[in-house]
């Protein structure tokens, strides 16, 4: 079986990623005279590749479908959506051991976004016969997380100069603030492949994110520890939900598609209450990784 690697802790302190020294700056192009920083020459590098930082899926606020199981419920979930109103983005970078000239060669940028709105829901009552409809509104606030491994490179046309370059990334962690709902793991297989995650914000290098082959049939197993979650499956073109195995893991299978390129799937663990009970809190934890449909050359160098 194939199984992904990950930079784990020993690795990135190999590589020179653990940090000396620490700061923050807003997550935006800066250009301005401060531009000669290192924590605002990274900020530029992350907004010109956006494809390393954001994802789409999250925050897709078209409505979701919803087929609900048995067992107690206050509600009957028919759709519902995430409305996000407001997005505050800030980065913290960590910065490796300096050179000879004291200025740092490697760092790791930790996006953070905390993401307020609402968490909707168009619920039909649990009475027989009853065929009226309610429209449930919940607060929402979560916290988006991301971190970006970077390497300071000299420029061959100029050894006095250099640029900061992205050379891995992890998965990105959504979780809501002061939620109790977690996703434990997720184990990826296939014909061919065959790995567990554990930590989602763990690093890896660009080259080595998860490859499939067109057509790939892939099995998703989420581990929450909690029967009564609901897990839920985003992908490029789908939204559904996982099997419950009635044991605190859950299970979806799908095909990667022949579409070749880089895409995103995420696992979306939800509270029963924050679906089949009115007066419950929203809760929720998502995790959401990028992988490639065949061997394709990515955007940056990793």
């Amino acid at each position: 079986m194939k199984h992904l690697v990950w930079l784990n802790l020993v690795t990135i302190a190999a590589l020179g990623l653990a940090g000396c020294g620490r700061t923050t700056a807003p997550l935006q192009t800066t250009r301005a005279a401060d531009t000669g920083t290192e924590a605002a020459q990274i900020a530029t590098v992350l907004a010109d590749n956006p494809d390393a930082v954001n994802e789409d899926l999250y925050q897709n606020q078209d409505p979701q479908s919803f087929e609900p199981g048995g067992g107690f419920a206050a509600i009957h979930p028919i759709t519902f959506w995430r409305r996000i109103t407001d997005v505050r983005s800030s980065v913290d970078t960590e910065f490796g051991p300096p050179d000879s000239s004291g200025r740092p060669t490697t760092a790791v940028a930790t996006i953070h976004r905390r993401l307020l709105g609402t968490f909707n829901i168009l619920a039909g009552s649990v009475t027989p016969d009853d065929t009226s409809r309610t429209l449930v509104h919940k607060p929402l606030d979560d916290l988006w997380t991301r971190r970006v491994a970077l390497v300071r490179r000299s420029d061959p046309s100029d050894p006095a100069r250099s640029y900061w370059r992205i050379a891995g990334t992890s998965g990105v962690d959504v979780r809501t603030h002061l939620g109790v709902t977690h996703v434990l793991s997720l184990r990826i297989t296939t014909a061919t492949f065959d790995t567990t995650i554990a930590e989602p914000l763990e690093l890896h290098r660009l080259r080595h994110v998860i490859d499939f082959a067109p057509g790939t049939d892939v099995q998703l197993v989420a581990t929450t520890g909690n029967a009564t979650d609901v897990v839920l499956f985003y992908g490029r073109d789908m939204r559904s939900r996982f099997v419950n195995n009635g044991d605190g893991t859950f299970t979806f299978n799908y095909n990667t598609g022949r579409a070749l390129g880089l895409h995103r799937f995420g696992v979306d663990a939800l509270s029963h209450g924050t679906l089949f009970d009115d007066a419950l809190p929203y809760d929720s934890n998502a995790w959401i990784f990028d992988y490639r449909v065949a061997p394709v050359d990515l955007p940056i160098e990793g």
